[in-house]
């Protein structure tokens, strides 16, 4: 599959689906909206084009460079960086090694927008260029490779664009961004663990949430969307 459509793809559906969002100061959309929706979506390829061949840096970078459950020190603090430049507050070791990155403009509703960190104890064998060499120990202490086998490596690269391409359209928006970095998703305790830490005691409550998740089962340049439970929980 080629990266680089991948994370056009998720990026647009993305950032579209939270603009076209009604909470987000505008009455739902309806036929006679048609022009301004496309005006809105040709901003949006725009930016997304102008910032694909960072954004394909960032996730070679992130797959040369994974990181097992709980130990996304490095991780975290490369989307820390990325977020502060992006003109988000960020908030760092939030359940472990977790980001929370709040952007402000105006008064409206809060969204929030959800990736994971975490790689698995897979030794890579794709022959890319950027292909990773990490070897490191788990948590019962035994050398494993490590790769993002799954994924989460486009989905920082998206969560990073879709971060940037909001910041830039903020003029087409008013509200709070609340964008989380989780870790630990693969051993299913992330989550958990960043609620544990007063996330939402701290940061607020989301009125609506999204979370982005690369499958190799849809056709390319596919978007698919589920309201509710969409994956098997880890257990």
């Amino acid at each position: 599959m080629n990266r680089r459509h991948t994370l056009r793809r998720g990026l647009i559906g993305l950032v579209f689906s939270i603009l076209c969002l009604p909470m987000l100061g505008s009455p739902p959309p309806r036929a006679a909206d048609a022009p301004a929706l496309k005006d809105m979506l040709g901003d949006i390829q725009k930016k997304v084009a102008d910032e694909l061949p960072s954004l394909e840096t960032l996730y070679k970078h992130l797959h040369a460079h994974p990181e097992l459950s709980n130990q996304e020190v490095a991780t975290a603090a490369r989307l820390a960086k990325e977020m502060k430049a992006a003109g988000f507050d960020v908030t760092e070791k939030v359940g472990g090694t977790g980001l929370v990155c709040i952007f402000k403009n105006g008064k409206g509703p809060t969204v929030l927008v959800r990736t994971d960190m975490d790689a698995l104890p897979v030794v890579e064998k794709t022959g890319v260029p950027y292909a990773s060499e990490v070897k490191t120990r788990d948590k019962e202490g035994n050398v494993v490779g490590v790769m993002h086998a799954c994924g989460h490596d486009v989905h920082m690269a998206s969560w990073i664009g879709t971060a940037r391409t909001l910041a830039a359209l903020k003029d087409r928006w008013q509200g709070t961004l609340i964008f989380i970095a989780q870790p630990a998703e693969e051993i299913g305790s992330g989550a958990r663990q960043m609620i544990d830490d007063k996330l939402f005691d701290r940061f607020g409550i989301p009125d609506v949430c999204f979370a982005l998740h690369s499958d190799s089962r849809l056709e390319h340049g596919h978007i698919n969307y589920s309201d509710g439970l969409a994956m098997a929980n880890v257990d």
